[in-house]
C-alpha cells in the first residue's frame, strides 16, 4: 500500500540531491570564471530545483559573467518580487549602479534595502555615502549613529568617522549659524585633536567670537601631533591688527613647539619675507633644504633672491631647480589632488577620502624621456673567421724519438681545434716547467725534464735486470759469444733506428733527433712509448748452473 508513496519519496529526493548538487558546482564554475560550465549548470539545476531562490542568483551571476548585464539587471528586478531574495537583488541592482557610476540609482538601491535590514554593511555605508554626496550630513550623522551598535566599525574608525562627519557640518553651517557650527567643530576636535581642518574651523570660529586663546590653545594642541600649514597660517593671522614683526615673533613661537619640524620653518619664512628680513628667511629655508629641498622651499628662495638682491640669474636657476623637485604634500583622494580638504572624494563619494600626503609623481618632470630616433640602428657585430691551425711545441721526454715526438705534436693541434682557446688563470706548478724546444741535441740533456713516477719505476727494474744480467754473463763461459750476439744485435737496432730518424726528418719538418742511450747503450725508452725500433733481447737466467 505504502509503496508508491515511498517510491515517490526516494525519486524526489533523488532529484533534490541532484539538483543542489548541479547548484553547488554551478556556483563554483562561477567563482572559477567557467561561464559555459555554469550556463549548462545553471539550466540543469532549474530543472530539477523549481522552488529554490539561489538557483535565480546563479542565473544572474552567469549573465554577468558572460557580459549581459541586461540580462543579468532583469533578473535581479525579478527578484524584488519574493521578500526572500529582495535584499539580494537589491545589493545586485546597486552594485550595478555603482559600476555605471549612477550615484543616485545606488542611493536609491542603498536606502531601500537599509530600510529592510539596518544591520546590513553594504546598505549602511550606500547610504552614508548618498546623504555625504546630497551634503545631508545631520542625517549622515543619524546613520552613523544608529550603526554605532552593530558592530560595522571598530572605536577608532567611528571616532574618525564622526569627526569628519561634524567637521563637515561645521563647515555647512559656518556662515548660517556660527553658534552651532562652533560646537560641532569643537567636538570634532575633541574627537581627532590631530585632524587639522576640525582644528582650524574651530579656531576660525573661536576667533569670530573673540576667545583667541582657546583658539590658539586648539591651533598648539593640533599642531604638536602633526604639524600643518593651514594650522601654521591660522596661528600666525591670529590677531589681524598685529604688524608683520609680530607675525614673525608668532611663527618663531608655533615652529619651537615642534622644533626642527619643515613646517616651522616655512612659516618662519613666510612671516620673514612679510617682515623684509631676508637673512632670517634665508636661514630658514637653508635649514629646509639640507633635508627636504621641495618645489615650495625652491619658490622661496626664488622669492628671497628676487627681494633682497634682485638677482635674476639666481631667481631663474631657483625657479627651474622647482620644476624638477620633489613636490609637497597636498590634499589627495583617489588620484586627486586639491588645495582644501572634503569630507568626500569626487571620485567614489567615500567618507574621509582625502589624506595629507605626497601626490603621486609622474615621469616627465624628474626624469628624462627616452627619445628612441636618436638611438644608433644596431650593428650586429662580424663574425670571427675561424683562426689558422697552429701547430702546438710538444716537449719530447727522455728517449722519445723524432717520430713519437712529430705524433705528439699532431695529436695536440688536433685537440686544440677541437676545443677552444680559453684563457686560464696561471696555476702555481710544484716543479720547474718543461722546456719547450724544437731541435734535441747533445745539449738537450742539460735541461730539466719533469719524469712521472712510472717512468721512474720502469727505469729502475731496468737496471735492476741489467745488474742481473751482467752477474750471469761473469759466471757464464760463454759471454764472449753472448757478447757478440749483443753486439750484432745493437747495430741491427741502430741501423734500424738510424733509417727510421731518416724518414722522420725527411716527412717531418722537425729537426733529427739524436737518442739517448743509457751506459749499457740500451735505448732508455718510457713505458708508455713504443720505440722506433726492437729493443735488446734479453738473456735468461739460468738458475742450475
Amino acid at each position: 500500500i505504502h509503496s508508491p508513496e515511498t517510491f515517490g519519496r526516494w525519486r524526489a529526493g533523488r532529484r533534490r540531491d541532484k539538483g543542489y548538487a548541479a547548484l553547488s558546482q554551478g556556483l563554483i564554475a562561477v567563482g572559477a570564471g567557467n561561464a559555459s560550465l555554469a550556463r549548462r549548470l545553471t539550466r540543469e539545476s532549474s530543472k530539477l530545483l523549481t522552488s529554490e531562490p539561489m538557483v535565480k542568483m546563479l542565473d544572474a551571476q552567469t549573465s554577468l559573467l558572460e557580459g549581459k548585464r541586461e540580462d543579468a539587471r532583469k533578473k535581479f528586478e525579478s527578484m524584488l518580487e519574493n521578500p526572500d531574495t529582495q535584499l539580494l537583488g537589491l545589493r545586485g541592482l546597486h552594485a550595478e549602479a555603482e559600476n555605471e557610476a549612477n550615484a543616485e540609482a545606488a542611493a536609491h538601491f542603498a536606502k531601500e534595502a537599509y530600510a529592510i535590514s539596518p544591520e546590513t554593511p553594504w546598505a549602511a555605508l550606500g547610504l552614508l555615502k548618498a546623504q555625504g554626496h546630497t551634503g545631508d550630513w545631520a542625517d549622515a550623522l543619524k546613520t552613523l549613529e544608529a550603526n554605532r551598535s552593530n558592530g560595522m566599525f571598530t572605536k577608532e574608525e567611528y571616532k574618525r568617522k564622526r569627526a569628519v562627519v561634524l567637521t563637515a557640518l561645521a563647515q555647512q553651517d559656518e556662515d548660517t549659524d556660527p553658534d552651532k557650527a562652533k560646537s560641532n567643530a569643537l567636538a570634532a576636535h575633541k574627537l581627532a585633536p590631530a585632524f587639522a581642518p576640525a582644528a582650524v574651523i574651530a579656531a576660525r570660529l573661536c576667533i569670530r567670537f573673540s576667545d583667541l586663546k582657546k583658539a590658539a590653545r586648539i591651533l598648539e594642541a593640533s599642531w604638536k601631533l602633526e604639524p600643518h600649514p593651514d594650522i601654521a597660517e591660522t596661528y600666525i593671522h591670529l590677531r589681524s591688527g598685529d604688524s608683520a614683526l609680530d607675525r614673525l615673533k608668532r611663527a618663531e613661537a608655533l615652529a619651537g613647539k615642534r622644533a626642527h619640524h619643515s613646517e616651522g620653518q616655512f612659516a618662519i619664512a613666510h612671516a620673514a619675507i612679510d617682515a623684509g628680513n631676508w637673512k632670517q628667511a634665508r636661514s630658514a629655508m637653508e635649514a629646509v633644504l639640507r633635508t627636504t629641498p621641495t618645489e615650495k622651499a625652491c619658490l622661496l628662495m626664488a622669492d628671497i633672491e628676487e627681494g633682497e638682491n634682485g638677482d635674476n640669474g639666481r631667481v631663474r636657476e631657483w625657479l627651474s631647480r622647482a620644476v624638477t623637485a620633489p613636490k609637497d604634500a597636498v590634499w589627495t583622494a583617489d588620484g586627486v589632488a586639491a588645495d582644501q580638504w572634503a569630507p568626500i572624494s569626487p571620485i567614489t563619494g567615500e567618507l574621509d577620502a582625502f589624506e595629507w600626503r605626497v601626490p603621486v609623481e609622474q615621469l616627465g618632470s624628474s626624469a628624462k624621456t627616452l627619445d628612441y630616433s636618436q638611438l644608433e640602428p644596431f650593428v650586429a657585430p662580424p663574425k670571427e673567421e675561424p683562426e689558422e691551425t697552429k701547430l702546438i711545441k710538444v716537449p719530447p721526454a727522455k728517449g722519445m724519438g723524432a717520430t713519437a715526438a712529430a705524433a705528439a705534436t699532431a695529436k695536440a693541434a688536433t685537440k686544440a681545434d677541437k676545443e677552444p682557446e680559453v684563457e686560464k688563470a696561471p696555476v702555481e706548478m710544484e716543479h720547474e716547467p718543461v722546456l719547450e724546444t724544437l731541435v734535441l741535441d747533445d745539449e738537450v740533456e742539460d735541461a730539466e725534464i719533469i719524469a712521472d713516477e712510472p717512468a721512474k719505476k720502469a727505469k729502475e727494474n731496468h737496471d735492476r735486470d741489467t745488474d742481473a744480467d751482467k752477474k750471469a754473463h761473469s759466471d757464464d763461459g760463454e759471454s764472449s759469444n753472448t757478447a757478440d750476439q749483443h753486439a750484432g744485435a745493437d747495430e741491427n737496432v741502430g741501423d734500424k733506428d738510424k733509417g727510421t730518424n731518416e724518414e722522420a726528418e725527411s716527412s717531418s719538418p722537425f729537426k733529427s733527433v739524436d737518442l739517448d742511450t743509457n751506459e749499457d747503450g740500451l735505448l732508455d725508452v718510457r713505458p708508455d712509448d713504443p720505440g722506433t725500433g726492437k729493443e735488446k733481447p734479453k738473456k735468461r737466467k739460468n738458475f742450475f748452473f
